[in-house]
Formats: structure tokens, sequence, C-alpha cells
């Protein structure tokens, strides 16, 4: 085997494990989020996204590039959270063509909420990924001892 094919084979195992973990992680927070407040992850992320660009209003097309997701699953997420009151769609003062989102002060207090959950549910998710015999070793080489 040459030294290329080994790093490849390398590359692709640490993108494995990273799917792995990632995965693991994502479902127990997406269960906890579900369960405590009816939010979902992506509806989390995408709240937690526009609150980090704030005073700035964020344009759907940057808020989507942000979240990785396509421009279709991000209307369905901002038509979710808008129905629920937590964030509101405008038109941008500085390009009437583009709409931005923002936070409402709903969604900025619910979003406090929901992150005291999150960072206590994620927490627990590498506790428990860190005693799993499949994710405990990759996880023991990324992440410094706590």
């Amino acid at each position: 085997m040459t030294t290329e094919s080994r790093k490849r084979e390398s590359d692709t195992e640490v993108w494995w494990q990273l799917s792995r973990l990632s995965g693991y992680i994502s479902q127990l927070l997406e269960r906890k989020l579900m369960r405590a407040h009816g939010v979902g992850l992506t509806d989390f992320v995408a709240l937690s996204t526009i609150r980090q660009a704030y005073p700035n209003a964020l344009q759907m097309q940057e808020l989507a590039e942000e979240m990785g997701v396509n421009q279709s699953t991000l209307s369905r997420v901002a038509s979710r959270l808008e129905r629920g009151g937590l964030v509101e769609r405008l038109n941008s003062e500085h390009d009437r063509r583009c709409i931005v989102i923002q936070l409402t002060d709903t969604g900025n207090q619910q979003l406090d909420v929901y992150s005291e959950t999150f960072h206590r549910e994620l927490h627990t998710a590498f506790e428990m990924a860190a005693i799993s015999p499949t994710l405990a070793p990759f996880l023991a080489r990324i992440r410094p001892e706590q």
C-alpha cells in the first residue's frame, strides 16, 4: 500500500468517525429539544445563527449558507419559526428584492430557554459518547479531557 492510499484510508476513517459522532449527538439533541420545547435541532441552529448576526438581520440566502441547508429547507424552517412567533421575515432596507430574517423579542427569550437545554444535553451526549465502545476511542483523540 502506498503512502497516498494510506493517507486516503486515514482521511476516510476520520470522516466516518466524525460523521458517526455528529449523527449520534445530533439525534440525542434533536430528541431532547423536541421533547422539552417542541423545536428541532435545525430550528435551534437557525435561531442561534440569527442571534449571532445581531444587530444585523440575515438575508435568507446567508442563513441557508451558514446552516448548510438549501433554500427549500430553510423556507420550511423559517415558516415554522414565524408561525411560532420566534422570527420575522422582512424586506431588506438595502435591497427590497432580498428577504431578511430576525428574531422577535419572543424568539430571543425562547432561545435562552432552548439554549439551556441544548448545552446541558450536549454535555450529556458527549459523556455518553465517551463510554460508547465505537465512539469513545475517536472522541478521546479529538476532545481534551474534561
